[in-house]
């Protein structure tokens, strides 16, 4: 009889989604929901916190509609968005629940960076504090004191759900130092840096990804009692696995809404100036270095838009319209988010479409503007790999893309030429799903490592050599795009 699929819960920053993952690594079914946020008019617009009972009827109802006359599942593996918390009090009720977009901690993360940034990053690896859970507590403290105080436990927000299935609390470390929760560098509790910030925390069991979070309690979403619960980690993570990069000196692209660069190391690494991050690897012996490009997905749906007013085949529409324009887009440089990573520096900067001028001669068109976008990603991510091998002092002997952007086939092609080597490409746009199921199958114990469930996934990936002279092309363009940011970089706002 063929394995039972794996159900991931992906809790990821756009939307809840859920997917059923054969033990061949495809996935068989997908369902999703929007997340629901509590509003407050006397609440900044720049804070959003979820509204916990309607996202977990949504999560439940995606749930049902995924396994619906499926019978029987392996285990449930559940990945989450980073930086994302709950707060819970000693009942179990939640006190604050916010996503990696909550912004209300702000003035209360820069009061922490400017007293113990160093602290902060030495301890976590990541950087402002507005995005940690320091800072959100730091909020928390000043805002909501009655809360504050009614603190008994915080949790990623992966394993909060794993909670609600189970009754069992935990911390998975890659998503535990994501959040800052962990001191990194050996994955144990940060409560040392959470005593000199003056901030309550109290730990909960540290688990790694193989060891099973418990079993479903009781029957819900139609997932019977008993059923394995696998906390896999953080989604980006997650995605590395799915794409096979599981080795020092791997890199994974993960470009979706945003598109982040992770290189696998032997060893903590940290920048000296702070402008990246560190985290961990669902594997023992590896950390990360992350040098992320921000807006991906994000800023290509705003183009797409803009464009073609929520045209429902825009995206169709514009891998054509970019494959049919000539490299480098003649002269059309996109500088629409992403970007070479300095946490260092997270002020609004300057951005948008340059292309040469006068109109007389001739404006750009749609297909300019859509492939000068693509070749804008690719750029930044170029520089993100690039600044990742720097800090870490280790070239990437393998880069791999996953995420949703691979549906756009002529970003694939020119990732590639920009790159200038060669790189693997999921098959598919779901590698954290993917790679979340690994991680399940190999806790339940339906393999060995997670090497053997990634070499037994028959969609991996295929490796896309640079065409030579279309990647000799690509590296003068790329530094006349990165001597174009800086120069908009030093324009006020």
């Amino acid at each position: 009889m063929p394995a039972d699929p794996v159900l991931v819960i992906d809790a990821g920053s756009s939307s809840i989604r859920c997917h059923l993952v054969g033990i061949d690594g495809r996935v068989t079914g997908s369902t999703s929901r929007q997340w629901t946020y509590l509003t407050d008019p006397g609440v900044s617009g720049l804070a959003r916190e979820f509204d916990t009972p309607a996202c977990w009827t949504s999560l439940c109802d995606a749930i049902n509609e995924c396994v619906a006359g499926q019978g029987r599942i392996a285990a449930v593996s559940i990945t989450s968005q980073r930086q994302s918390i709950v707060c819970l009090d000693s009942d179990a009720n939640v006190l604050y629940a916010g996503p990696n977009t909550d912004l209300s901690a702000l003035f209360a993360g820069v009061a922490l960076d400017d007293e113990h940034g160093d602290l902060l990053y030495r301890t976590t690896g990541h950087h402002p504090a507005f995005m940690m859970a320091a800072g959100k507590l730091a909020w928390l403290r000043d805002h909501r004191p009655e809360s504050y105080e009614n603190v008994s436990h915080v949790l990623p927000l992966a394993d909060w759900i794993a909670f609600k299935l189970t009754g069992v609390l935990g911390c998975e470390p890659t998503l535990g130092a994501g959040a800052g929760l962990l001191d990194f560098r050996d994955r144990t509790w940060a409560g040392r840096m959470f005593e000199q910030l003056g901030l309550l925390t109290s730990p909960v069991r540290i688990r790694d990804a193989s060891d099973p979070a418990g079993t479903v309690s009781e029957t819900t979403a139609g997932i019977p009692p008993g059923t394995p619960v696998v906390v896999a980690g953080a989604d980006t993570q997650c995605a590395l696995i799915g794409t096979g990069a599981l080795d020092p000196g791997c890199a994974g692209i993960v470009a979706g809404w945003s598109a982040t660069v992770q290189l696998l190391v032997s060893r903590p690494v940290l920048s000296e100036d702070m402008n990246t991050w560190s985290g961990c690897f669902q594997l023992p012996g590896l950390w990360t270095v992350e040098s992320s490009a921000g807006d991906a997905g994000n800023a290509y749906h705003w183009l797409a838009s803009t464009l073609f007013d929520h045209d429902e085949s825009a995206f169709e529409r514009m891998d054509s319209l970019a494959a049919s324009a000539p490299v480098g887009a003649d002269g059309v440089m996109a500088m629409l988010g992403p970007a070479a990573m300095d946490m260092s520096e997270t002020a609004m900067r300057m951005g948008g479409l340059v292309f040469p001028v006068p109109m007389t001669l001739g404006g750009p068109t749609r297909a300019h503007l859509v492939r000068a976008s693509l070749e804008g990603l690719a750029y930044a991510l170029r520089a993100n790999v690039e600044q990742a091998e720097r800090v870490s002092g280790i070239p990437a002997h393998r880069i791999s893309l996953g995420g949703g952007m691979t549906r756009t086939k002529s970003f694939v092609g020119i990732m590639s030429a920009v790159m200038g080597r060669p790189i693997e490409v999921a098959e598919g746009p779901e590698s954290t799903a993917i790679g979340a199921a690994h991680i399940a199958r190999t806790a339940i114990g339906e393999f060995s490592s997670l090497t053997d469930a990634a070499s037994s996934a028959s969609t991996a990936t295929r490796t896309l050599d640079p065409d030579p002279y279309t990647a000799a092309d690509y590296q003068d363009l790329y530094q006349q795009w990165l001597e174009t940011q800086q120069a908009l970089g030093r324009m006020p706002l």
